[in-house]
């Protein structure tokens, strides 16, 4: 057990974070090129969704949970037992990549959108499935996760492998809050909270603009990756798993935003034009697509929670 503890919380090297790289680049293989080919739109240049490609869902995504699965146990497998959350790390890019191969949500927006309110809410509500299907993807995969952690190593599985750590003694973020809110939701909350905050300061220069597609992206990224890391300083809680449904929280909350503004009533004065296009994002929140959330977003947040781990270990180092 003493070898096991030496081997879990001794910090990333070389070759761990070689092996990690290796695990995302298998995952962008399988998921982004082979996925391309069951999750393909009919016209290429629009987005890639499950309920708005003019494919059959039930076609692409029993294909794309295969190849999601694959992609997590064995980058899992390959990434080894330093980083428990790698499979899910090297899945979420896998899904990153996958997303790039098609358009943006302004594609989305040009091909399917409408001007008409109920069409805008018809829009919403296919966008929030569609993220719960992304969603469902990765869920599995994190069950199969940790059914590897423990068959490999023997790690963990409270809900998703954990690493093997040393009791911890108390801090300033193990609160008497934290205890009666009940750390694990509150996590979640504060890292959807400052990830949402962040990606509607970030995600556009204004509520009219086209959506740039790189803005985007980093937008999420960085804003989930911030989440994160805020939601484990303020709580201190070091179960990935309440952190990893973060994206799925801030997209959901987003589409949401975006149905009850399907009015575009928001648009005043000088952009009250802009309400009659149909390619007029509905909210600041509702500008990235659902995979782009789960994919992107799912890796920010495991980086982010990496970042915060490391930033914990140097301090422990220095009060040592």
């Amino acid at each position: 057990m003493e070898q096991a503890l030496t081997v879990q919380t001794k910090p990333v090297g070389f070759f761990d974070k070689l092996r990690l790289m290796v695990a995302a680049g298998v995952a962008v293989v399988l998921v982004s090129y082979v996925g391309w080919m069951a999750a393909e739109p009919t016209d290429p240049q629009m987005a890639v969704t499950f309920t708005d490609s003019g494919r059959s869902v039930w076609a692409a995504w029993p294909s794309l949970l295969v190849l999601t699965v694959v992609a997590a146990a064995v980058g899992s497998a390959v990434a080894g037992p330093r980083l428990p959350e790698a499979g899910m790390f090297a899945a979420a890019i896998g899904l990153a990549g996958l997303a790039l191969h098609g358009g943006s949500m302004q594609m989305l927006l040009e091909y399917v959108a409408d001007s008409d309110t109920a069409n805008r809410r018809h829009l919403m509500v296919s966008m929030g499935v569609d993220t719960v299907l992304w969603a469902a993807l990765l869920a599995v995969s994190w069950v199969v996760v940790a059914a590897v952690g423990r068959w490999l190593w023997g790690t963990r599985a409270d809900g998703g492998p954990e690493k093997l750590q040393p009791p911890k003694k108390s801090s300033k973020n193990s609160s008497s809050l934290v205890d009666r809110l009940g750390g694990g939701p509150l996590a979640l909350a504060v890292t959807s909270i400052v990830a949402m905050f962040v990606i509607w300061m970030t995600v556009a220069r204004t509520p009219v603009a086209n959506i740039a597609r790189g803005q985007v992206i980093a937008s999420v990224f960085f804003g989930l990756y911030l989440g994160a890391m805020a939601g484990r300083y303020f709580t201190g809680i070091d179960h990935a798993r309440y952190y990893m449904l973060a994206p799925l929280v801030a997209a959901l909350v987003g589409f949401l935003l975006g149905y009850l503004q399907a009015n575009m009533s928001w648009a005043s004065g000088a952009s009250a034009a802009y309400a009659q296009l149909a390619t007029t994002p509905l909210h600041a929140l509702a500008r990235p697509l659902p995979i782009e959330y789960i994919g992107v977003g799912l890796a920010g947040t495991i980086f982010g929670f990496w970042s915060a781990e490391k930033i914990e270990q140097v301090a422990g180092q220095e009060r040592s």
